[in-house]
């Protein structure tokens, strides 16, 4: 007798541990229910209408500031449409179109120091760093005595010649050095002027020269906004993402935590300083954290280790991408099946025909594969491809028809 029948029963129930189901729902109603950091990662995380929900589903939750981070001009303009139709409130948007950002607004002369460092290695000033470094020290002590120190207002006292500054130095009662060091260093003068032309170039498309708005993220987070919305692109992505992880950083110390939406923020390479501070800053749970990008290992320089409360997986470019992320977004899990093997009857010392017996055997198997997320066959229903998603509320993952989650196809009731 076949043992076929009880071999096959136990693989089915050996592989229920995949715990993998079809469901239906759409992206709104998935991001008003989940809580936690989430990853969304594949070709249509460039859905923008996608990614705008995702926004207005945090801003309705009211619990801590919610920053938006993109490299998506038409973002920027989906944010201010809903503001302006009144939609959502409480949401300031940075973009050429709204150049309101104060640049170095509330940071410390130390803080402004480190960043002159970077620009004048950026612009080969490596001859002169010790001697800009001295003037800029005595101008920003010259600009603190005043006002508080930001970028407009140290540009408008640059403005002045050296003497006009080093006069100003003692009328505000500084010592005989500062204004020294001010009309010792007129070399270091011209090159520092030039530096910080350089800084209002990295920050022109969020920053309107000797605009003192007194906006930054510091005291939007600290005020009555509820988001915040900057296009986060720059001709030095590197001084300008070291000045965004300095500005989350003192964020924090005026709220307990907020939430960060990057949505296809550009990462210089593997050691950005932006992207390790909000690492570190999630494992902490100080940052609630959403990544968004078409390609999230590419996009992170493999500097992240996907560990994500809730996942949304969308077909990559290749099969071999998308495996490749399920693995580390979804993990394996032992995939049993019967297979024949032949021996001779049983009890029967000499026979012709030989029994087939069936046994199990196990393989390692990604809990979703690729070919998951192929287009299916359907009768009743529009054909359509398939997305992975995982949520804290188990630990099941439910591929959903793309068709059904997207924003196009909108009032999906929620099964999952």
């Amino acid at each position: 007798m076949s043992n076929k029948g009880m071999i096959i029963r136990e693989c089915e129930r050996l592989n229920a541990a995949r715990r993998v189901f079809e469901g239906r729902v759409d992206s709104a109603s998935f991001f008003r229910r989940i809580r936690g950091d989430l990853v969304i990662t594949g070709g249509e995380a460039g859905n923008q209408a996608m990614v705008l929900d995702l926004f207005c589903s945090c801003l309705e939750r009211n619990d801590m500031p919610t920053i938006i981070l993109t490299s998506h001009p038409e973002m920027m303009t989906a944010i201010q449409q809903k503001r302006n139709t009144q939609e959502i409130d409480g949401v300031m948007t940075s973009c050429v179109t709204d150049k309101n950002y104060h640049p170095f607004y509330g940071m410390s002369a130390q803080q402004i120091l480190r960043f002159v460092c970077m620009t004048a290695e950026e612009m080969r000033y490596t001859t002169l760093i010790d001697q800009i470094m001295i003037y800029a020290a005595a101008v920003l002590n010259v600009v603190a005595a005043k006002y508080p120190v930001s970028l407009p207002a140290i540009v408008k006292l640059l403005n002045e010649d050296d003497d006009s500054v080093s006069e100003f130095a003692l009328q505000s009662g500084l010592s005989n050095v500062i204004a020294d060091n001010i009309r010792a260093n007129h070399e270091a003068g011209i090159a520092l002027r030039r530096l910080f032309e350089r800084l209002e170039e990295i920050f022109e498309d969020v920053y309107t020269p000797g605009s003192d708005t007194k906006y930054n993220f510091q005291s939007g987070a600290k005020g009555n906004l509820s988001g915040m919305a900057m296009y986060a692109c720059s001709s030095n992505q590197h001084i300008f993402n070291s000045y965004l992880k300095e500005e989350i950083f003192y964020t924090l110390k005026r709220v307990p935590r907020v939430r960060i939406i990057l949505d296809e923020m550009q990462f210089v390479d593997e050691n950005d300083e932006l992207m390790k501070y909000l690492i570190q800053a999630k494992r902490q749970g100080k940052v609630e954290l959403m990544l968004v990008s078409q390609n999230i290992k590419e996009s992170m320089h493999g500097n992240c280790e996907l560990d994500f409360a809730n996942v949304v997986l969308f077909q990559h470019g290749t099969s071999a991408t998308t495996d490749d992320i399920s693995k580390d977004l979804f993990s394996t899990y032992q995939y049993h099946v019967p297979i024949p093997v032949a021996g001779n009857t049983p009890h029967i010392f000499f026979s012709i025909k030989k029994a087939v017996h069936w046994q199990i055997q196990r393989e390692e198997r990604l809990r979703v594969r690729s070919q998951d997320l192929y287009t299916k066959p359907a009768i009743l229903r529009k054909q359509s491809d398939y997305l992975a998603v995982k949520t804290t509320a188990n630990d099941n993952v439910y591929l959903i028809p793309t068709s059904d989650f997207l924003p196009a196809v909108a009032g999906v009731p929620m099964v999952v």
